[in-house]
């Protein structure tokens, strides 16, 4: 009868540390200590950049997974490209986990905006006649994160931003009528009246001065926005992401080997004549899913925290300003953390004046 005592105990205490064990890791609070910038970047553009500085060649600093703040618990998986794992039952037993590895951004797109970063990465899901962005899980609506984006810039004119569609899902890049679905949503948002056309000016050619001055405002500037996008139209108003830009992924998880990989990145884009587009330094960790990956993650919490620790990281690193010449758009996690947002600027306001 003993045996059986001790062995009911031990189930018990088995199952208590198992429960508390899968409750534990689904806390689904992105903790961080976030202090917000006391400088204001909303007109960076206009009072640094020279009028004739190729816009290819400007420093930015961007935003990986730009809109993915709103995600909560009871967000929505993205069935449409979420990995399997998540739409699956087990999904449903680890989904804190999951949001906390899937938040990238922290803050509303004024905020972004106001910090400086000026290159979004967008990743969109189409359905049911509504475009939300998403990453894993379902985020935003993109009629509202447009408002905020031209709000911004009615009210700063003479800045421009890189909006990158990275990945739309429910739509097929191949048709025609889907890519008059996309341009019907920028125009319903308001987003084609700031588009800079890819018929005016190849990429490579187009200046600072070109992508703002207009004719129309009274001061002879107005503030634009560079859309690129992977459908495969041939004759297109956006610029098509094959040739406007270069962004490769180091997918890892340890800050020595992204690093190790944008050095390399940077020796074959030097070497590559024919790279005439936007260059991006993608500079994030990714969560690697294995027994390593997975308990790295774990001891960061979040990959906001994870990111927080990076981004410092990134700008120690002492080759860093040769990196940011050869990969200017600086693409983040938690773009705006502190101190980080106002290091980072300093640099590339400095680079760019140079």
């Amino acid at each position: 009868m003993r045996i059986f005592k001790i062995m009911k105990r031990f189930l018990l205490l088995l199952g208590v540390i198992i429960i508390s064990f899968v409750v534990g890791i689904n806390i689904p609070v992105v903790s961080v200590n976030h202090k917000s910038s006391t400088n204001d970047y909303s007109n960076w553009m206009s009072e640094t950049l020279d009028s004739e500085m190729l816009i290819v060649d400007v420093k930015l600093l961007g935003a990986h997974d730009a809109f993915s703040s709103e995600i909560d618990i009871f967000s929505k998986v993205d069935v449409l490209s979420a990995p399997g794992i998540m739409t699956s039952d087990i999904g449903v037993l680890i989904k804190g986990f999951s949001v906390r590895q899937s938040i990238t951004q922290i803050a509303s797109p004024n905020e972004l905006l106001s910090n400086g970063i000026r290159y979004f990465d967008v990743r969109l899901t189409y359905d049911s006649e509504e475009w939300m962005t998403k990453h894993n899980y379902i985020s935003s609506d993109f009629n509202d994160i447009a408002l905020e984006i031209t709000t911004f810039l009615d009210a700063n004119q003479g800045e421009f931003l890189v909006l990158d569609f990275q990945h739309i899902h429910g739509v097929d890049y191949s048709s025609d009528d889907d890519y008059d679905l996309f341009m019907n949503m920028l125009v319903d948002t308001g987003l084609y009246n700031y588009s800079y056309l890819s018929s005016i000016k190849d990429l490579k050619d187009i200046t600072y001065s070109d992508i703002t001055y207009s004719d129309i405002t009274n001061d002879g500037i107005e503030s634009r926005v560079i859309i690129i996008d992977k459908f495969e139209k041939s004759e297109k108003e956006t610029f098509n992401y094959e040739t406007s830009i270069r962004s490769s992924w180091a997918n890892s998880d340890n800050f020595d080997d992204v690093i190790s990989f944008l050095e390399n990145e940077r020796e074959l884009v030097s070497n590559d004549p024919d790279i005439e587009g936007f260059v991006v330094m993608q500079a994030v960790t990714t969560m690697d899913m294995s027994i390593t990956g997975i308990a790295n993650s774990f001891m960061t919490w979040s990959l906001i925290e994870r990111s927080e620790k990076f981004n410092l990281y990134l700008i120690e690193y002492n080759q860093f300003n040769q990196l940011l010449e050869t990969l200017p758009i600086i693409m983040v996690d938690y773009a705006n953390s502190s101190p980080f947002i106002d290091d980072v600027m300093n640099i590339i306001i400095e680079a760019n004046e140079e």
